[in-house]
């Protein structure tokens, strides 16, 4: 029961370098625009997927709700449901539920032939408070963990906070957040650590062309420079994300992470339709990892 148990968590880690912690679909990109652009999202999000990147982000937008289905290494299904709930200029709340399935696995005691199946399970539900302070976006999100694998399971939770600007009338954007900061119950024998760690970085917008006639913006590039540090595995890596909005029709995307194991370059595209944003992103998995990874979003503004 114990080999199965790690190997299990093995399936759910990002495989990076001196891995020390599970639960790794806490550290995931919800979103495919956030994961389009390398995970890349502090500084700028501003919707119902404000609740897992940086609950700040929550004040900003308009009310919103969102859905993502990702599909991970070795075939993991995580869907994802959001919820912006501004009250206000000043105030927001969030909700937000994600469920990870890693459909039926084989279970073995000893090498040979399987003994049977099993499935794991991972429970994600949080509620989050943003306010804007002094011109300063604010946020917190307080989550409820729970984990089940064969027929073991834990519980616990975790707190996310997180912090935006804006400087040069919207130009220069800026954002932190710290995310799943917390504890969990003893799986069998022992606790599964979460996933700590700290995000930031700035995005910019260095071309934008506007037609004369009708101020029609025709094309707006933006890019976002991030760096994440892993407090348990002591690695730190950094995000960039460039996208290129074409009419307000289209967003092309791409990005890059340094030092994972598992990914490196991302891409994805958006599509608007009045309220409805569609999103794609596009993950090639590095050699000898089952991939690539495919995530598929649906906002919607009320």
């Amino acid at each position: 029961m114990r080999l199965i148990i790690l190997l299990v968590l093995a399936l759910f880690v990002p495989l990076t370098v001196a891995q020390e912690t599970g639960l790794s679909f806490l550290r995931i990109g919800v979103n495919a625009r956030g994961s389009a652009l390398g995970d890349a999202q502090t500084a700028t999000i501003n919707n119902a997927f404000a609740t897992y990147w940086n609950p700040s982000g929550l004040t900003q937008g308009r009310r919103s709700i969102a859905a993502s289905h990702r599909r991970w290494l070795g075939d993991i299904q995580v869907y994802d449901v959001a919820a912006q709930l501004p009250v206000g200029d000043k105030i927001a709340w969030g909700l937000a539920l994600t469920a990870t399935d890693s459909g039926e696995l084989e279970a073995r005691l000893q090498p040979g032939a399987p003994d049977g199946t099993f499935s794991a399970q991972f429970i994600s539900a949080g509620v989050s408070y943003a306010r804007m302070i002094a011109g300063i976006r604010t946020g917190i999100t307080a989550k409820y963990l729970r984990e089940r694998i064969f027929d073991t399971d834990a519980s616990g939770y975790a707190f996310d906070l997180g912090i935006q600007i804006d400087l040069l009338d919207g130009q220069l954007n800026l954002g932190g957040a710290a995310r799943n900061f917390g504890r969990m119950s003893a799986l069998e024998v022992e606790r599964t650590p979460l996933p700590r760690l700290i995000q930031g970085g700035i995005a910019i917008s260095p071309l934008q062309i506007i037609a004369l006639y009708d101020q029609t913006q025709l094309l707006d590039v933006s890019m976002n420079i991030e760096a994440s540090h892993l407090i348990d595995d002591e690695l730190t890596r950094l995000h960039l994300g460039c996208t290129v909005t074409i009419m307000d029709l289209v967003d092309l995307r791409g990005g890059y992470i340094t030092r994972d194991e598992l990914r490196n370059f991302t891409f994805g595209i958006g599509l608007f339709f009045d309220r409805i944003f569609a999103d794609y992103a596009y993950i090639p998995f590095e050699d000898g990892f089952d991939g690539p990874g495919h995530i598929l979003s649906i906002l919607y503004y009320l």
